[in-house]
């Protein structure tokens, strides 16, 4: 059996400075492999030798137009998928600077969002997160809106997970 690629994946849970209990959703695209038009958060592959923070930012960067100061680390998960494993975590940061973040200034050659928007409802990424998103999961369990052992549970075998 051949061994699946192991994928490290950063998503950045960003706030508003001016108003922190908001945060930015992304909306993946329609041709999207595993999550086609579900909300999540912004998010990258780390590159070869690059440190989650130097990944959040470059998020930030090149997908938002944005500058972000880094606040906390939120979780990490592990997850099997139909073509590959994934190690995704989540990374809270702020905004900074006087840029606002906007999809249609990327500059990336990943995942092209389609729709953004600021929630201050974490009930946004359920969706998602019964979908098998890892970032929605991990976000939600931070809030206290998911148990860690129902979700992982949920994965167990289920026809997300090859």
């Amino acid at each position: 059996m051949k061994d699946k690629k192991i994928t490290y994946v950063v998503a950045v849970v960003l706030r508003k400075k001016e108003n922190p209990s908001e945060f930015l959703v992304v909306k993946r695209p329609e041709d999207d492999p595993d999550l086609r038009g579900h909300w999540g958060f912004p998010a990258t592959t780390l590159k070869p030798g690059e440190l989650p923070e130097n990944a959040v930012r470059r998020v930030c960067l090149e997908k938002l137009g944005c500058e972000c100061n880094i606040k906390r680390f939120l979780g990490i998960m592990f997850q099997k998928r139909n073509t590959y494993d994934i190690f995704l975590m989540d990374v809270e940061a702020v905004t900074v600077g006087e840029s606002e973040p906007d999809i249609n200034n990327a500059n990336s050659e990943g995942t092209k969002y389609i729709e953004q928007k600021w929630s201050d409802d974490p009930n946004d990424l359920i969706a998602s997160a019964k979908k098998g998103s890892c970032c929605s999961s991990i976000f939600l369990t931070d809030q206290g809106l998911l148990d860690r052992r129902e979700w992982i549970a949920s994965l167990e075998g289920s026809d997300i997970v090859a």
